[in-house]
């Protein structure tokens, strides 16, 4: 279950606010359901509490923010909002006690945001294939946007950052770079899911290994998040069809 922290997921309600529980007949103070094409250790579908809500909905798209683990059941819970850090452990166990207290349970959150802002030193990989981009998909749940970047990732100390495009493209894409090439720098200062950011992009051009030429989209491993990576045609940016972040980065296309 702790895959899915932080991922973005779609909740299908089917126990909205205020309605009553079939078998135990307590009232749900929030909103309540599933995750589709998922299976939890009982064989059935992941359950869901969503947070932020105030009234009854019939689906729910967000990030997960906690795992819920029942010691003594074999059913642990999500509980999606839609940003990260927006409840604490305390405010979850409050808002879920209504269920939760008949069992003993442990929160398991995605941590804490950092108490100082900073600005992230990012390495990202520009890789073509005739007109096409190699682009990962991303979605802002608060402003209900979807996007694309390149792959790549934030820079980790003492390491340089044509190291930093190694070691992304290995790890998510499970691709080994041949060859990289500089070609500039772009400063990024943006909002996402409601939160002010601040990074450094450090942009190369790659050459991938001929396999990835071939295939038209792959799984992206995230720290545990799965997503894809595709080709898109480049003119879909250019034209505005789709959106590329940062925009700066389409003067390199």
């Amino acid at each position: 279950m702790k895959e899915y922290l932080g991922t973005i997921v779609d909740v299908i309600i089917n126990r909205p606010i205020g309605s009553k529980h079939p078998e135990y007949n307590y009232f749900y103070p929030i909103n309540y359901g599933y995750i589709p094409g998922t299976k939890a250790s009982d064989g059935k579908e992941i359950d869901a509490y969503v947070l932020g809500e105030f009234e009854p909905i019939e689906k729910f798209k967000g990030r997960v923010i906690a795992i819920i683990k029942r010691k003594d059941d074999n059913e642990d819970k999500l509980v999606v909002a839609k940003r990260l850090n927006s409840y604490s452990e305390t405010d979850i166990e409050v808002l879920t006690e209504f269920q939760e207290r008949f069992f003993h349970t442990e929160i398991l959150c995605c941590g804490n945001r950092a108490s100082k802002p900073y600005i992230r030193v990012t390495a990202l990989g520009l890789a073509r294939r005739g007109n096409e981009i190699l682009v990962t998909e991303a979605i802002d749940a608060v402003a209900n946007t979807e996007f694309y970047r390149f792959p790549g990732g934030g820079v980790e100390f003492w390491e340089n950052s044509e190291e930093t495009l190694k070691r992304e493209f290995l790890e998510e894409l499970n691709a080994k770079i041949i060859s990289s090439k500089y070609l500039g720098k772009i400063e990024n200062i943006f909002k996402f899911e409601g939160e002010k950011k601040h990074e450094i992009i450090l942009l190369y051009e790659v050459e991938l290994p001929e396999e990835f030429y071939k295939k038209q989209e792959m799984k992206l491993d995230e720290n545990g998040a799965i997503g894809r990576a595709l080709w898109i045609d480049k003119n879909d940016f250019l034209r505005g069809d789709k959106i590329l972040y940062p925009v700066e980065v389409k003067k390199y296309l």
